[in-house]
């Protein structure tokens, strides 16, 4: 191979065996192996089935989950719900490439801060009755950590689609499969479920009162706040901002 050529050559990035496990059950999904309706068998069975232990099958389930194929309900099973992906050019991009935990926060930060203020000017009777269902249901101390990151998804998105901006719902629908891995990583952390459920409804309280000032401060503080947690529990690997490299 001439020199000229291996500028063009990128590193081949390894994927980890939860990601490789996603994209095999994604691929059955959308060729009709399962069908929406479709219950699948238990964890451990399609653990057993795919050869992996059971942590890298239940995080394969929700990265699945998170592109909107799945849907779990707790206490019954996991069922098929589409075999189509939510926005699936950018999503296999975020969570195949190689991006990191700053450009993912720096990413949020822009689309919650501005989506909060639009919110707080635009959002309905029905949108914002649905926001006090969902911080009602997550400050459950019952709730399972699992069910709590899910419904801290269905806040974020919530409240991107009060805003009425259907280019905004699309790329955060595109980086929810990351914030929901990031989520699970550190929501076990002392305090952090407690500090995650006080900052919502900080956000939720200024979009209410349509307060945009306050709802995009609120949005900032907590988009700030949980980088922080997870770069500090993260691989150093992980925290490069590789536009400084």
């Amino acid at each position: 191979m001439a020199d000229g050529n291996t500028s063009r050559i990128q590193p081949v990035r390894r994927l980890k065996v939860s990601d490789s496990v996603a994209a095999q059950l994604e691929q059955l999904i959308e060729q009709g192996d399962y069908q929406p309706g479709d219950k699948l068998p238990p964890e451990r069975a399609l653990a057993e089935q795919f050869g992996v232990g059971r942590s890298s099958m239940r995080e394969a389930l929700r990265l699945v989950e998170a592109n909107g194929l799945l849907r779990t309900e707790h206490g019954i099973g996991v069922f098929v719900v589409s075999n189509t992906k939510r926005a699936p050019i950018l999503s296999e991009l975020l969570l195949f490439d190689d991006f990191t935990v700053p450009e993912l926060f720096e990413a949020r930060l822009s689309l919650e801060r501005d989506a909060a203020g639009a919110a707080a000017k635009r959002i309905t009777a029905d949108e914002a009755e649905e926001l006090r269902r969902i911080l009602d249901e997550a400050g459950n101390p019952a709730l399972s950590n699992d069910a709590f990151v899910k419904l801290d998804a269905d806040l974020h998105r919530a409240i991107v689609k009060a805003t009425k901006n259907r280019i905004w719902q699309r790329v955060y629908e595109s980086i929810e499969p990351l914030f929901i891995t990031y989520s699970h990583r550190v929501i076990q952390l002392p305090g952090r479920r407690e500090t995650a459920h006080n900052s919502h409804r900080r956000i939720v309280a200024a979009i209410l009162s349509r307060s945009v000032r306050e709802a995009r401060s609120a949005a900032v503080t907590h988009i700030r706040e949980v980088e922080r947690e997870i770069v500090k529990h993260l691989d150093p690997a992980e925290q490069v901002d590789k536009t400084v490299r």
